[in-house]
């Protein structure tokens, strides 16, 4: 009898990885594959998670995401102006399109602000939300797009190897778009000295650079209402561990870089009631570094939610 209603339990479980993680119903062979191998010992729950998430199928469906859904901004500018503000301002973080027109010499691609961009609820009236780290901006103009009641954007500007790399375009942003999203010059460990709540913070690209990711969670608890969503390089890695970079070296590649579950588990110590990795996106450098898996010059990105 007991175990019949294992067999159950684990189909049910696998049932709903199929409908979260490719947005189908399972078929007969994948259900018994995967049922077995439970059984057997041979994989654990998570493992069956893991091994759906990084499928063929759901590779393919995350691609077919990101293709549908890139980002035109609107502006009242005329096409002249725009590429004139954009041949101006020449070194960007994010890529945008305003009103077809792409800039150029950008550090991330549509892609990846795309497959980021999945955290984001599509609806957001009513909530306001908090961007970290915004740099130029891209994820909050997509809340207001997406019709976000209230919007701050901060960044503390101070990243030295990046100085020469980019400046923080926000502002010019705004302009074009004639844009009602609040930015301030703000350090994340200052966060809790803004008087408000924010429903959802946005927590991209930044971990990695703190000296102290625990203290600034804990900064970022006491403001939220809703949920934290983190996108940043992690370890390909099952145990909770982090590496420490030796930033005084030339080489160096950040602050730290965490596994999933060290993240997890620090938020889950904060006091988040849920805490998991939603999505992973390998990319290919053209070096290696001490965190990659050893052989290889592949980094791998990591998308989380962190809920109250």
């Amino acid at each position: 009898m007991n175990h019949i209603l294992d067999e159950e339990k684990i189909e049910k479980r696998i049932k709903d990885f199929y409908k979260t993680l490719l947005n189908r119903d399972v078929d007969i062979e994948g259900l018994n594959h995967y049922t077995k191998l439970v059984q057997k010992n041979s994989l654990t729950m998570d493992e069956v998670y893991y091994k759906i998430q990084n499928s063929s199928e759901a590779n393919k469906l995350k691609n077919t995401k990101i293709d549908n859904n890139e980002v035109i901004f609107k502006s009242k500018h005329t096409a002249e102006e725009i590429k004139k503000y954009f041949e101006e301002n020449d070194t960007w973080y994010h890529s945008f399109n305003i009103n077809g027109i792409q800039n150029k010499n950008t550090t991330t691609s549509f892609e990846y602000q795309m497959w980021v961009s999945q955290m984001i609820p599509n609806d957001l009236t009513g909530k306001n939300v908090l961007d970290l780290g915004c740099s130029d901006g891209f994820y909050s103009f997509l809340c207001e797009q997406r019709n976000a009641n209230r919007i701050l954007a901060t960044d503390h500007e101070e990243f030295q190897q990046y100085k020469n790399v980019h400046k923080n375009n926000i502002e010019l942003c705004k302009h074009l778009l004639d844009s009602k999203i609040e930015y301030k010059k703000l350090d994340v460990y200052s966060v809790d000295s803004l008087e408000e709540k924010f429903d959802f913070v946005l927590f991209f690209g930044l971990y990695y650079h703190l000296t102290d990711i625990v203290l600034a969670l804990k900064k970022i608890y006491s403001v939220v209402n809703e949920s934290v969503f983190l996108a940043g390089h992690i370890l390909d890695s099952k145990d909770p561990i982090m590496y420490y970079y030796d930033i005084s070296e030339p080489n160096s590649f950040c602050q730290i870089v965490a596994g999933p579950q060290c993240l997890i588990n620090i938020a889950n110590n904060i006091g988040f009631k849920t805490a998991k990795l939603v999505d992973t996106l390998e990319i290919p450098y053209e070096k290696t570094y001490p965190h990659f898996l050893p052989g290889t010059k592949n980094d791998k990105i990591g998308l989380f939610e962190f809920s109250k």
